[in-house]
């Protein structure tokens, strides 16, 4: 194998997880899917490249169902995965693994936050219409020549209401979570 095509490999998107995982011993196509966040097709795509550029090898395993398909690293594989460990790169790789899994996991909990505090200022804004300001309310002698304010000012006053919204139920949510 020549070098240029392992670096051109390597350089390309999951393929350094894809040799991290299956250097920590022989993998199904599953095991290395779940421990790549790459997409399956991606995943499928590199372990065929793999295959192709001799760093990765396909076995059989018997099952009690008939056989699995498994992965190993060969020999220049291995060297390469040796080469990896070397430079602590695994433990890199694995670390930015698990900050990628709690950003998904994080951005999870922020959307269903979000979503919960939407439902929960549309009911709060059913049984209670938001009351109009006095300032928003035109003296009545000016109701002949009255002209809605700019939409930007509408914009903003409708952000400061859901924003004064939204603080008291971070307080209720402070106040649920301290029982």
């Amino acid at each position: 194998m020549e070098h240029g095509l392992i670096e051109e490999f390597l350089r390309t998107k999951g393929a350094l997880e894809i040799v991290v995982e299956i250097g920590r011993g022989s993998a199904s196509f599953q095991d290395v899917e779940d421990a790549v966040l790459v997409s399956s097709s991606t995943v499928a795509t590199r372990l065929q490249d793999g295959v192709e550029k001799e760093l990765i090898e396909i076995t059989h395993r018997p099952t009690d169902h008939g056989t699995e398909k498994r992965y190993e690293l060969t020999r220049v594989g291995t060297r390469v995965y040796d080469r990896i460990q070397e430079i602590d790169v695994d433990k890199t790789v694995r670390n930015l693994q698990r900050l990628q899994r709690e950003r998904e996991t994080d951005r999870e909990r922020l959307i269903g936050r979000l979503n919960r505090d939407k439902l929960i200022i549309s009911y709060e804004h059913e049984r209670n219409p938001p009351a109009i300001p006095e300032d928003t309310i035109p003296p009545e002698e000016a109701l002949g020549g009255f002209e809605p304010p700019p939409e930007s000012n509408q914009k903003a006053a409708h952000r400061k209401r859901l924003e004064d919204d939204l603080v008291g139920l971070d307080e209720e949510t402070d106040d649920e979570s301290e029982d």
